[in-house]
């Protein structure tokens, strides 16, 4: 679990300014930062399009930092209706997380649209395509991990255990993120959450702080118990991704260290 690492949104205010994606990249991999994840949004000049997905580009920058770990997120509405893997959106996924994934390609989804009366009228359908795609992406050698975002726990962790159970492949990972249970009015859960989870199936864990419903921009006090999370996970036998996803500001390097500096004096036992 010491090893840290970052998801691109956090550089928006470098994209804002100019900065390449292959220099921040470069830059998170002198940190030592072992799992970067490629965000939908927030590539700054190589952002993929279904015109233009930059595969050539960004499998030359993940190859030259054959140490490191991508995945490529992107939002997609699952809880909306059925779908299958033939929807040009993850296509354009599945072509970019192949491209970057340095032999081990991933590509996560969430779902930022659907209501929880969208999600539970929709849950069976979404259930079969997800497991289906899951499916599909096992051929190609891909891992799917789904987020949950702003619906109820309720609503999708059985889900999520209803593709896991229902696909042959089982190619279906979580990325836990505690701050969003703010998002989702439920911060008063997090504590029973963190605790009861199951960490086996848990691909990325992401680091951030919520307040109310806003996410921050450094990791301050708030909602999630950090020192607490750690010591779950730790605790758990998490072996997974750790990536940092505070809200961009220009103070964002000296956020960067100091998040490493505090994710270390955690692990460490420190509160």
């Amino acid at each position: 679990m010491r090893n840290t690492g970052i998801v691109s949104n956090c550089w928006n205010f470098y994209f804002q300014n100019d900065v390449k994606l292959r220099d921040l990249i470069g830059h998170a991999a002198d940190l030592q930062m072992r799992d970067i994840e490629l965000r939908q949004g927030a590539l700054g000049d190589l952002e993929p399009t279904h015109n233009h997905s930059y595969a050539e580009e960004l499998k030359e920058i993940a190859q030259a930092h054959h140490h490191c770990r991508f995945d490529f997120a992107m939002s997609f509405p699952f809880f909306g209706g059925a779908f299958d893997s033939s929807v040009c959106d993850l296509q354009l996924g599945r072509d970019v997380a192949l491209a970057c994934g340095n032999g081990d390609a991933h590509l996560r989804l969430v779902d930022v649209t659907s209501d929880n009366d969208m999600a539970d009228e929709n849950f069976q359908s979404a259930a079969r395509s997800l497991a289906a795609l899951a499916d599909d992406l096992y051929d190609y050698g891909i891992r799917l991990t789904l987020e949950h975002s702003f619906q109820s726990w309720d609503l999708f962790w059985p889900l999520f255990e209803e593709v896991r159970d229902s696909s042959q492949s089982s190619n279906v990972w979580l990325c836990f993120d505690p701050a969003n249970f703010s998002l989702a009015r439920e911060a008063d859960r997090i504590s029973e959450i963190v605790m009861q989870v199951d960490k086996s199936a848990i691909s990325m864990l992401h680091v951030k702080q919520a307040n109310q419903g806003t996410i921050e921009t450094e990791l301050c006090e708030g909602e999630v118990n950090w020192p607490e999370v750690v010591e779950q996970f730790r605790d758990g036998g998490y072996h997974g991704a750790i990536m940092f996803e505070f809200t961009s500001s220009p103070e964002v390097e000296r956020v960067t260290f100091e998040s490493i500096q505090k994710w270390q004096y955690w692990l460490d036992g420190g509160e």
